[in-house]
């Protein structure tokens, strides 16, 4: 049986994970052109942070899709 989330930490969870995936992919990025060499391991993290963060992103749209067309919304009054 899953155990409960609190609401805060469930509503947060989709926006850190944006969050740490766009920290990471751009900062490999900027190291990159730094450095003025990519590494597959830079490579690798850039894809991983843009992973995170496109996975956040669809996240936070299924939620409001989902609680869009929830029986609670629509049964509740105005």
């Amino acid at each position: 049986m899953r155990s409960w989330t609190p609401q805060t930490l469930y509503d947060a969870k989709p926006w850190v994970l944006i969050a740490v995936g766009a920290i990471l992919a751009i900062g490999m990025m900027l190291w990159s052109l730094s450095a003025g060499v990519w590494t597959i391991w830079r490579g690798l993290a850039c894809f991983g942070g843009a992973a995170l963060a496109i996975i956040g992103g669809a996240t936070l749209q299924l939620r409001q899709d989902y609680r869009a067309r929830s029986k609670w919304r629509r049964d509740a009054p105005p």
